[in-house]
């Protein structure tokens, strides 16, 4: 996985959208790219700010 980086946008995956990059969202993007590169999670098995 690929961490997309563009004209002060990120691309979260999980949502299929691009997003402002702020901090907080690169580290998000980050980790969901450690857990699918190094723990083999499925993307299409993870949600990215679900409500409870």
């Amino acid at each position: 996985m690929v961490i997309q980086i563009k004209d002060n946008k990120i691309y979260a995956p999980l949502k299929d959208k691009w997003l402002i990059l702020k901090p907080e969202e690169e580290v998000r993007q980050t980790y969901i790219k450690r857990l699918v590169d190094s723990y083999g999670y499925a993307i299409d098995k993870m949600d990215q700010d679900t409500s409870i």
